[in-house]
């Protein structure tokens, strides 16, 4: 399977997403007056350590984990303490200076201002309610699909005109796996392009969309995404049984709020001076 093309994000998208819940108006509460997170849990070498350190420093592990921090509160405090008193003596040593942490610093650190301003923009700006993924489950039922699922393979290159050069040969004659094999820039290409069975939500819009609007034996017109030009076959199609609105609920809040952060970055990266100074890392800043 190709986890790269799967679902509609980029790679950062995918992780605030992880990360980010988004409540309807009606479940927004005020916050309590005294904000139980700044409790102080310790104090290390004057440095105190508050319920909210605690909860990050445990939010990192997985959830069998996080679990299991809660039945056993001081084993994991413990580990804080320790990664407190390493902290503070690395400062002691100036290692906080050092130049490649620094950047290990800097990145941490925008990673997680990026998704505190994702979670905000998406609280305060989305307008994503009830009524909103109610009216966009009405306009697309047929979207909602229970089990529905493709299998399908691609040829993936650089540029539209490469893309209808492929199309003709298919045209001609020519084997769809084998084109693959030869000309796909993807990494399903020795596969011969295939990336097996996959349901609705596991790959970018785009794509996704040209996919189940296939039959089994049809090939896609070019499809443009964000990693280049598709050309897609699907050999099977199973059709899935309709969902209701509170099944389909979270996938459409899911999908919105994709959509929101995807239009949100688009937004910022028009704005932006970017400079790529290696041509290698160059990307389109369109996507």
């Amino acid at each position: 399977m190709t986890s790269w093309l799967r679902t509609g994000f980029t790679l950062i998208t995918g992780c605030l997403l992880l990360s980010i819940s988004v409540q309807s108006q009606a479940q927004e509460t005020a916050k309590p007056e005294k904000d139980p997170s700044q409790e102080v849990l310790a104090v290390i070498n004057g440095q105190p350590l508050t319920q909210l350190h605690y909860n990050q420093f445990v939010e990192q592990y997985s959830p069998q984990v996080r679990a299991m921090a809660q039945r056993d509160k001081g084993r994991f405090m413990r580990e804080l303490v320790l990664q407190e008193l390493l902290a503070q003596e690395g400062r002691r040593q100036k290692v906080d200076q050092d130049p490649e942490v620094q950047i290990r610093l800097r990145t941490q650190m925008n990673n997680t201002i990026a998704r505190a301003v994702v979670q905000k923009s998406v609280e305060e700006k989305s307008g994503i309610t009830d009524d909103k993924l109610k009216a966009h489950y009405d306009a697309n039922k047929s979207t909602y699909q229970e089990g529905e699922a493709v299998t399908a393979s691609h040829i993936l290159v650089k540029t539209e005109p490469e893309a209808k050069a492929l199309l003709e040969e298919l045209k001609g004659g020519k084997d769809f796996a084998e084109l693959a094999k030869e000309k796909s820039t993807g990494p399903s290409a020795p596969q011969g392009g295939s990336l097996g069975s996959f349901s609705r939500g596991r790959m970018v819009p785009a794509f996704e969309k040209a996919a189940f609007a296939l039959k089994a034996g049809e090939v896609s017109e070019p499809v443009k995404t964000r990693f280049g030009w598709h050309v897609i076959k699907v050999t099977e199609h199973t059709e899935g049984k309709q969902q209701d609105f509170e099944q389909a609920k979270e996938e459409i809040r899911k999908a919105l709020v994709s959509e929101f952060i995807q239009s949100m970055i688009q937004g910022l990266q028009k704005k932006a001076d970017i400079e790529i100074k290696n041509p290698a890392y160059q990307f389109d800043q369109s996507q």
